[in-house]
């Protein structure tokens, strides 16, 4: 796992920790193909919602000094490994 991996994991973990339907659970608990949030009722997924994804997205812009595209769309950040995937994009892009 790449550190950009673990440090997207422990923002995510942070956040799940204070969301109203979340869970101790540690970064380390945290697969890096399973879903953030559901497209579809019952679909296995960590149970977050838009806002958390909004706070996830605001952490990782502060956190890696990088700027999300506008049009994003949320199928494109739905896991860990799709956000270390953006994240890795955009660092090479904009420094």
């Amino acid at each position: 796992m790449t550190d950009i991996a673990q440090q997207v994991k422990e923002i995510i973990a942070e956040i799940w920790r204070e969301s109203p339907g979340g869970t101790d659970g540690a970064w380390q608990d945290i697969a890096e193909d399973m879903p953030l949030y559901s497209l579809e009722e019952g679909e296995e997924s960590l149970g977050l919602d838009s806002l958390d994804a909004l706070e996830i997205a605001m952490v990782v812009e502060e956190r890696f000094d990088v700027v999300l595209p506008i049009e994003i769309e949320p199928a494109d950040i739905r896991t860990v490994r799709h956000v270390v995937d953006l994240l890795n994009r955009l660092i090479s892009e904009q420094r």
